[in-house]
């Protein structure tokens, strides 16, 4: 028997004059999509140590920047936070209210 409760990311936006709408997406493909967004990362950061650094100064500094941080490790800590912040139902992550968008993104 499920004796636990689903964990949401409910995602609100209301447009001024319009209808707003709210959907729901569950901790869990969250967990997964970042899952499998840092696997696909960490196949593009080998494939981009392989590419010699270009001629172009400005081309160099990009790519330089791309082979010293590690990019699958940056989305690997965000899923680490977002599961310690899913350990807390009820709170609000993104509450941002412009003069005609409103967005609240919450735990539920």
């Amino acid at each position: 028997m499920w004796t636990k409760s689903a964990l949401f990311l409910l995602v609100r936006v209301k447009v001024q004059k319009r209808r707003g709408f709210t959907f729901p997406v569950p901790m869990w493909v969250v967990d997964e999509f970042l899952t499998a967004l840092t696997d696909l990362v960490w196949v593009g950061e080998m494939a981009l140590k392989r590419i010699p650094l270009p001629k172009d100064e400005t081309s160099r500094q990009h790519m330089s920047w791309i082979k010293s941080v590690s990019p699958s490790g940056i989305i690997a800590a965000t899923q680490r936070v977002i599961k310690d912040l899913s350990k807390h139902k009820g709170l609000d992550i993104v509450d941002v209210k412009t003069s005609e968008v409103q967005v609240k993104i919450s735990l539920k």
